[in-house]
């Protein structure tokens, strides 16, 4: 399996067309979620066919010929997609497992008296959910800022919230509903500055918008393959800065993190690299998936991404404001992540509507002040005419009133 990040060779504007091809989906429907789920590249057909060959043909000797070091195959090509170093990504199976193996270090013996874990109410629930538990179990406080309504939480919120009895600023990079990229930069610098530690949730950011986790001087990333890396589910990761994972020992281990797994140890030695984070047999079919989006992002280029995600999301927030609706979502280039979050009247119905039609998108029910949206997230495959659909098709919806057939439909998935 060849390296994924060696060169880039692909145009957006001259090979749209090509790189379109590489996913199926697009042929049946105007797909505009992919900050919920990449669409599938059709080379991870033929990664699960080689997965499924490999374990046909050799059995239990698969192990040793390319899955043991497969983890660390694929951790390596996210570090350098991430600006990280070699062999410090561990591949994870989802984003709250990899909160937790980062929070079971026993950094907090280090620490003394520190005890409080800062947070925001715009990180994803899960997250939240995790970190409550950690620190009721651990006797932490939890410091969660507000963001009263706001699409965004102004840095400066955070900063004020560290002081000497601030263990670590654990927040996203990009909040996952208003797509408002955080000044992650100076959290780091000023947390470091105080002796406090940083986790940042970086799921909504690598493959669209450019990610060096050295430059940013954070100490644990995490992040995954599912969404704009259009790698699948069962591929999240978790980075720790070098130097620091040298001192830690995680609490939530497994065999692959000991020194000398095949010698059945009743006690734990670590080992050294990622997989010191790493506990039990991974989910190799899932390592497989990521590695063909992993290959057209690097062909494709981040910079090139970004560039298209900012002109596209730019003609979302314009045709939105055109028809009177809300936005969720920071109009300022350099804060807006990937997608966009537009209030509009109905936008359940609606966004149920533009399903049946095949135009995919995702809903948010807000809280407190904050408008029900829905979530658009065009990806390097998009074309601007699907754009130019998606707001046909709301204004024909609104206008003839055939998303009233949807109220008071539920769905498991919004």
């Amino acid at each position: 399996m060849a390296s994924v990040m060696e060169n880039r060779t692909w145009d957006l504007e001259k090979d749209l067309d090509k790189i379109r091809g590489n996913f199926p989906i697009l042929k049946k429907c105007v797909y505009l979620i992919s900050n919920s789920l990449g669409a599938v590249p059709l080379q991870v057909r033929d990664a699960l066919e080689r997965y499924y060959k490999l374990w046909a043909e050799e059995g239990v000797s698969a192990w040793e010929k390319e899955w043991w070091m497969l983890s660390k195959k694929v951790g390596d090509e996210v570090a350098s997609l991430i600006g990280a170093e070699k062999d410090s990504v561990a591949m994870m199976t989802n984003a709250t497992l990899s909160h937790w193996v980062a929070l079971s270090t026993q950094f907090s013996q280090k620490k003394g008296r520190r005890n409080k874990v800062v947070m925001t109410d715009h990180d994803f629930p899960s997250i939240l959910y995790a970190l409550a538990k950690m620190c009721s179990f651990m006797g932490w406080e939890l410091d969660i800022v507000r963001s009263r309504a706001r699409p965004g939480i102004a840095v400066e919120e955070i900063l004020d919230r560290v002081d000497e009895t601030t263990l670590c600023v654990a927040t996203s990079q990009v909040y996952f509903k208003s797509a408002f990229i955080q000044d992650v930069d100076r959290i780091a610098q000023h947390a470091r500055s105080r002796g406090v530690l940083t986790l940042i949730d970086g799921y909504h950011a690598p493959g669209t918008i450019p990610v060096n986790v050295r430059k940013m001087g954070i100490d644990f990333y995490v992040g995954g393959c599912l969404k704009w890396l259009c790698g699948g589910p069962g591929n999240a990761f978790l980075y720790v800065r070098p130097k620091l994972r040298e001192e830690l020992e995680p609490l939530l281990t497994g065999w692959l993190a000991h020194k000398n797994p095949f010698g059945f140890s009743q006690k734990m030695d670590y080992t050294d690299g990622s997989y010191k984070l790493m506990s039990g047999t991974p989910p190799i079919p899932c390592l497989y998936t990521a590695m063909a989006g992993l290959d057209i992002i690097g062909k494709i280029g981040i910079g090139s991404i970004r560039q298209k995600s900012i002109e596209q999301t730019n003609k979302l927030i314009e045709k939105a404001l055109e028809r009177g609706f809300l936005i969720h979502t920071p109009v300022e280039d350099e804060r807006r992540g990937g997608a966009v979050s537009i209030g509009m009247p109905h936008a359940q119905q609606i966004k149920q509507a533009l399903i049946e039609k095949n135009v995919k998108i995702d809903f948010r029910k807000g809280k407190d002040e904050e408008p029900d949206v829905i979530r658009v997230g065009p990806h390097f495959y998009t074309k601007d005419a699907e754009i130019d659909f998606l707001f046909e098709i709301i204004d024909k919806l609104l206008r003839s009133g055939e998303y009233k057939k949807f109220a008071g439909k539920s769905e498991l998935v919004t």
